[in-house]
């Protein structure tokens, strides 16, 4: 009998969401804990957010229209034509 098939044998299935939804937690953690030993990364999404809260972003609809005003390709699909 498998390691899985054992498992499965002697959890309740409620048991077995419940590792499920911890390994995802953890996960997730891990991949916090990875974003923010990551100092480049970390002041890259600060600069995002400081950009969001002046406004300095625009809708993607609202760049296609600002390329196609500057004359500039809008292919930003490979299968999107201008």
């Amino acid at each position: 009998m498998g390691s899985r098939k054992l498992a499965k044998s002697i959890l309740s299935a409620q048991e077995r969401k419940l590792l499920s939804e911890t390994r995802d937690i953890l996960e997730e953690l891990l991949e916090t804990e990875e974003v923010l030993r990551d100092r480049a990364l970390t002041r890259s999404i600060r600069d995002s957010q400081e950009d969001v809260k002046a406004g300095r972003l625009c809708t993607i609809e609202e760049l296609k229209s600002k390329l196609r005003r500057e004359g500039k390709p809008v292919a930003l699909y490979p299968r999107e034509a201008s």
